[in-house]
């Protein structure tokens, strides 16, 4: 509007000019405004459909909350012109040269990150028509970033892997001459003796210790527990902060507990979509690192895909780490109806109880189980 009230205020002096002062001067220098609108009108006009726009990001993977350069590169433009705040921008671009323009940006949630070009508004060299870019012009314009999540240090939750541990079946060959194992039972790899602070859960014979009231611990190096079979749901695409927050905690959620259990001596076998279910056995401490850098490519996939492991189950006791959210809870109840197993959700979730096997964790990745 300043300046096409400029251009007018030009035209209005050039008039008076050729009235009043000299009419042939006036004359020229009005023709000059009309070819300078003129040429300014067709350059835009050019900028329009020509303009080609990309985006290349500094890194392709980085932690949470650590900075990263996104160059915005314009080709084939004449002038473009944005506003002024830190994720707006203004360049001026020569025709036939590319500009680039680079923004800093922060990383701040686990998963696979997009920077995308929200608009584009297109001015001409005087300042006094505007267009704005159809969106599909430049949709492809996209940069991707892969932010990993953190492996939480939570130590170790008793009553959570007590649980864990009871869905994992032992060696069937365990029975009821277990009674008599604070002795020597003279049946190799059965022997007991009382619980003592510091011994793996995994040793805990649940069955002896419920009978005698008091916790008693396998001596037997050679006891072995199945894997616990684990699936990470993240069900829509959802582009509400809170949703993505909410991948981020039942992402690092999930991490947390494999730590656990590894710490334990317990093995995992952990299902994920990413281009496709996979499965990946957690054994060692490695293998979650492994896992982290997976996960960092983490997104929401799509619906048809989302039961596509239902078939796959041969545990009898999954875990479901799911997004869902209450303001969702269409895609819960699915998840309800298709899954056999336990559930654990994030309090950020707003979900309430809705199953007896249904586990709460907090923003602490502190877990315990909903009454």
């Amino acid at each position: 509007m300043k300046n096409l009230l400029g251009y007018l205020t030009c035209v209005a002096v050039a008039i008076l000019l050729r009235v009043y002062i000299n009419g042939s001067g006036g004359t020229l220098v009005l023709y000059l405004l009309a070819i300078a609108f003129v040429i300014s009108l067709a350059a835009l006009l050019l900028t329009k459909h020509k303009l080609v726009a990309a985006i290349k990001l500094s890194t392709e993977i980085s932690a949470k909350n650590e900075e990263f350069d996104a160059d915005i590169m314009l080709l084939n433009a004449i002038r473009i012109i944005g506003a002024v705040s830190p994720l707006e921008f203004k360049t001026i671009v020569a025709g036939g040269r590319q500009q680039s323009v680079s923004i800093k940006l922060k990383t701040r949630y686990a998963g696979l990150g997009t920077v995308k070009i929200k608009s584009i508004r297109l001015h001409d060299y005087l300042g006094i028509i505007t267009l704005h870019l159809d969106s599909s012009r430049y949709e492809k314009a996209v940069g991707k970033i892969k932010i990993m999540p953190n492996i939480p240090d939570t130590g170790s939750q008793t009553e959570l892997l007590k649980a864990t541990s009871e869905n994992a079946s032992f060696d069937d060959n365990e029975s009821e001459s277990d009674e008599n194992a604070l002795g020597l039972t003279g049946v190799p790899g059965y022997d007991h003796r009382q619980y003592e602070i510091g011994d793996p859960l995994k040793r805990i014979n649940w069955k002896l210790s419920s009978k005698r009231d008091e916790l008693m611990v396998r001596l037997d190096e050679k006891v072995t527990a199945s894997s616990q079979a684990f699936f990470l749901d993240i069900p829509s695409e959802n582009h509400d902060p809170m949703f993505a927050m909410n991948i981020d905690n039942i992402v690092e959620a999930s991490l947390a507990m494999l730590s656990m259990l590894i710490m334990e001596g317990f093995e995992s076998e952990y299902n994920y979509y990413l281009d496709g279910w996979k499965s990946m056995k957690i054994k060692q401490a490695g293998d979650i690192i492994e896992l982290q850098n997976d996960l960092a490519a983490i997104a929401p996939y799509p619906q048809e895909k989302r039961f596509a492991f239902s078939h796959e189950i041969g545990k009898t006791a999954p875990i479901c780490f799911t997004a869902c959210m209450a303001t969702s809870q269409g895609d819960f109840s699915s998840l309800m109806e298709e899954f056999n197993g336990s559930f654990v959700v994030t309090r950020l979730s707003g979900l309430d109880k809705q199953t007896e096997n249904m586990w709460l964790v907090d923003e602490t990745f502190e877990f315990r189980k909903m009454t």
